[in-house]
């Protein structure tokens, strides 16, 4: 199913993300108890704020460097959305996800040590760390829906002539680089009944998202989290999720397989990128068995078009990248249903449909709508069709049959997490059933299949049009279009803010939402930001951000638009503005102002009317998404003395008299879909790097090396970030690529000291700004500490006390480390009689998370962790663990305690005797 990032939490501070990769790691899990205070202290919460859950830790590493990490009391869900760490101030990489599957970790940089209190842990826009749901403002409804032409043509949604068939096929199992186990080769496959005369077909491939891979059939043990799964467990078949879609598309003509990617899922938390690139060699493996199925199965392999969920459709975008047209199969278009986009990538020259639900609780900022707007200027030449449609009503699962009730084998929910009664509530009429859901989901899949392999004429569903099919009867869903032929002109770019009239101001701001209502610059700032913002990136995060215009108006009448660098012509094509309506002020009536070269100009409405209505506001699901606001000049009499061919100024004119909207750019759009190049852009893969760190104190600069697969033909550029080892080590560089490069660099500052350092490394992400894409999009400089490790020393200071004494544990360390040290100590099981937990005060059982009312148990079998902290510099530490005189004669008791304590692991036990 599904980089926080994006529309994640109501956050009342700037906060900077920090993309979590599910790598998980071999770092110690914190306790799930309080920590003891530094000194030997008495204990306390690590966060006392009412209402929090789990279990923050703040590890000061030196230098100005923090490991913070934060445990959950159950392990997390699996799904297609992957956690962040959020804080203010803070500079980092990638968060990773620990084997237990419960901690989240980030290795960070900030000018002072991070507070718990101003940290949080974000999945599917979700604070983790904080009881109950995140929401956004409470905004006013939205009116209907302006009314959708039907197609003037056969509905994609409805089956066709031909006859099925289902079949399946098992191929040995593939190694993936990363992946400790084989992953499974088996298709499910749907096609035209032998003997069909469909001439040659177009395949068809799904890939299903990230989900839960095993499951016990028999009802009584939940979920396996191993692969393959053990018995009894069975695999949860989420490739035969698509049947119902891949029985219409059958129907009409196409063969379909589709694919089934649990060993995968059950893996990828070790892979930075969450499993792109292990699923678009999963894709190729499958297409390769295809080229000897052909002709069988009378399929066409020049025309693949690929389907892909949630995670699965950022592995089938990855494998549209990766594909070669030297391949022997040919892409040539994807739809992606509610797809994670981790990398912020696109893939050019493949047109593509992304199709996003408004009650997504899963992947909930929706940043599949990066497909598109990253796509806009990768390449010039570029003609595929991108389209981003907003299905009202849909959530994140009920695309694929196995992950809804009623219909899956094994257990499954509805991801939308809100109250019944709300918008997305299954109460509301608003809200789709599943049924309704794949209605709309086969209409626009097969819609978009038969655009992209040569049959336009559900063009309308895909192009901005107001445009319904039978087949979903009353669903709605919003469109907006680029590329496909579209010339356009981009705010901040080739288009500039005109003089605005009185009543009006325009303005460039950067697509960056926060909560700040003072950074002016921003285009979400305030309660804009509360809302599911996927245009724009969340403040701190690192990726490039696009330029919008913001135009804001007082008074009826009021204008404010662009001046185009060059002329648009509007003779023959439509105007189509992408537009961002402020969700917090409600319909608007706009109307648009055309100025050609001589300075005439006309005033059109759009079609469909001026009121301009955002697409879903409510509790928790207001979405501030661009749509289609369409004017056909050609057509309009009243243009007749502007010269459309010069159109030179686009004005905004507001018909109310108060109002906001953003313009995410402006295109003429031709009514006929040109042929898109045969081209595929190189891609480029970030390496890693090991350092000695040497002693001298002097900053050097090595360089993390990156390569290029495939041919740079044109001038192309990278942006690239650095997250150092010190405060302040955060670089945005520009990379420029030369035609024929094959590889290159980029500089990262590395610093030595003489002290024992840990984990020291920077961190480096890269993102296509032109001319290229990218694969491995995360690369690492690890810097080898050549100082030694001075040895610690865990002693008792009294192997024997008596009751109403302190057990005491001392921690001594050899030498200065560059490092805070964090400790852990539990109790383990000894021979003969064991102190319980009425031996221990209850005010100290308290502290560490037990219920002192509970049954009384052998202080090894309560669980309890004693946490210790050493800070940085410091060689000595006491931790202190209070027994109580009960006056009662029990004889000797023993206690035994697993110490860790950095990379000391001992075992120490300690006789309590009766007090006198």
């Amino acid at each position: 199913m599904a980089s926080l990032r994006r529309r994640r939490a109501a956050l009342a501070r700037p906060v900077v993300r920090l993309t979590a990769s599910l790598a998980r790691t071999a770092l110690v899990a914190p306790p799930p108890t309080a920590v003891a205070a530094p000194g030997g202290g008495d204990p306390g919460p690590a966060r006392a704020a009412a209402g929090t859950v789990g279990q923050w830790r703040v590890l000061d590493l030196g230098a100005g460097r923090y490991d913070v990490s934060w445990r959950s009391p159950t392990p997390l869900p699996v799904t297609g959305d992957r956690p962040e760490i959020v804080g203010a101030d803070l500079a980092g990489g990638v968060t990773t996800l620990g084997a237990d599957g419960r901690t989240v970790s980030a290795v960070v940089t900030a000018p002072v040590p991070p507070q718990v209190a101003d940290l949080d842990v974000v999945l599917s826009g979700d604070r983790l760390d904080e009881t109950g749901r995140d929401g956004a403002a409470v905004l006013p409804r939205a009116a209907t829906a302006p009314a959708r032409a039907v197609l003037d043509a056969a509905d994609p949604g409805a089956p066709g002539e031909f006859a099925v068939v289902s079949s399946d096929y098992e191929l040995a199992p593939l190694k993936l680089p990363g992946m400790k186990e084989p992953i499974e080769r088996i298709g499910h496959v749907v096609e035209p009944a032998p003997g069909a005369e469909t001439g040659p077909r177009p395949l068809v491939l799904f890939l299903h998202g990230r989900h839960e891979v095993c499951y016990d059939p028999t009802g009584q043990g939940g979920y396996a989290e191993t692969w393959p799964c053990p018995a009894p467990f069975a695999e949860i078949p989420s490739h035969l999720g698509y049947d119902y879609v891949q029985r219409v598309l059958a129907s009409q003509g196409y063969t379909t397989v589709s694919i089934r990617a649990n060993g995968i899922n059950a893996q990828d938390y070790r892979l930075p990128d969450g499993g792109a690139e292990a699923r678009s060699l999963l894709v190729q493996r499958h297409l390769d068995h295809w080229v000897d199925l052909a002709d069988e199965h009378q399929v066409d392999l020049t025309r693949v078009v690929l389907v892909g969920h949630s995670r699965g459709g950022e592995g089938v975008n990855r494998a549209a990248q990766d594909i070669p047209l030297s391949a022997p199969y040919r892409v040539v278009g994807q739809v992606l249903l509610a797809p994670t986009d981790f990398a912020s990538t696109a893939a050019p020259y493949v047109p593509t449909l992304s199709l996003l639900p408004s009650c997504d609780g899963d992947v909930f900022d929706l940043q599949g709508q990066r497909f598109v707007d990253v796509g806009r200027d990768l390449a010039a030449d570029d003609t595929a069709l991108r389209t981003g449609a907003l299905v009202i009503g849909a959530n994140h699962n009920f695309f694929n049959t196995e992950w809804t009730p009623a219909t899956a084998v094994a257990p499954a929910n509805d991801d939308w997490f809100g109250p019944n009664d709300q918008p997305c509530g299954r109460a509301t009429p608003q809200r789709l059933s599943a049924r309704e859901q794949r209605a709309v989901g086969t209409a626009y899949v097969a819609g978009a299949v038969h655009v992209y392999t040569g049959d336009t004429d559900p063009l309308p569903l895909l192009d901005g049009s107001a445009t319904t099919v039978p087949s979903i009867g009353d669903a709605t869903v919003f469109t907006h279009a680029l590329k496909g032929g579209r010339d356009t002109r981009r705010p901040g770019v080739d288009a500039t803010p005109a003089l605005p009239t009185a009543g009006a101001e325009a303005r460039i701001c950067q697509g960056v939402a926060t909560a700040d209502a003072d950074a002016l610059s921003a285009c979400g700032r305030g309660a804009v930001s509360r809302s599911v913002t996927p245009h724009w990136y969340m403040a701190g995060e690192s990726a490039p951000t696009r330029r919008f215009l913001e135009v804001a108006w007082s008074r009826v009448g009021a204008r404010a638009g662009l001046l185009l660098d060059r002329p648009l012509d509007l003779s023959t094509d439509r105007l189509e503005l992408r537009t961002v309506l402020d969700p917090a002020r409600g319909p608007v009536p706009l109307q648009v102002r055309l100025v050609d070269g001589t300075g005439a100009s006309v005033t059109l409405d759009p079609v469909g009317g001026p009121t301009q209505t955002p697409p879903f506001v409510g509790p928790q699901v207001t979405k501030v998404w661009a749509t289609s606001l369409l004017v056909d000049a050609a057509g309009a009499p009243e243009a007749a003395e502007v010269d459309l061919a010069d159109i030179r100024e686009v004005d905004l004119v507001a018909g109310s008299e108060r109002g906001r909207v953003w313009i995410a750019d402006l295109s003429a759009a031709p009514a006929d879909l040109p042929a898109v190049p045969a081209r595929r852009l190189a891609r480029v893969d970030l390496g890693t790097l090991t350092v000695v760190e040497g002693d001298s104190p002097e900053r050097r600069l090595v360089r993390l090396p990156f390569r290029v697969v495939g041919e740079i033909t044109a001038p192309a550029r990278l942006q690239a970030v650095t997250v150092g080892s010190r405060p302040g080590d955060v670089a945005r560089l520009r990379i420029d690529l030369a035609p024929g490069q094959t590889s290159g660099s980029i500089p990262v500052p590395v610093t030595a000291d003489q002290l024992d350092d840990l984990r020291t490394s920077t961190q480096v992400s890269i993102w296509a700004a032109s001319g290229v894409v990218t694969g491995r999009y995360l690369g690492e400089v690890r810097v080898t500490d050549d100082d030694p490790t001075p040895t610690m020393r865990a002693t008792l200071a009294r192997s024997t006390v008596r009751e109403g004494q302190d057990i005491v544990l001392r921690y001594t360390l050899g030498a200065p480390v560059d490092y805070e040290l964090y400790g852990a100590a539990r109790f383990v099981r000894a021979p003969g009689r064991y102190l319980s937990t009425d031996d221990v005060p209850v005010s100290w059982l308290t502290r560490q998370g037990i219920d002192p009312d509970g049954d009384v148990v052998p202080l090894w079998r309560s669980y309890v962790y004693i946490g210790e902290r050493l800070p940085t510099g410091e060689q000595r530490v006491e931790v202190r663990i209070p027994t109580r005189a009960d006056g009662v004669r029990e004889g000797a008791e023993k206690v035994r305690l697993k110490l860790e304590f950095g990379r000391t692991r001992v075992t120490r036990e300690v006789t309590v005797v009766d007090a006198r």
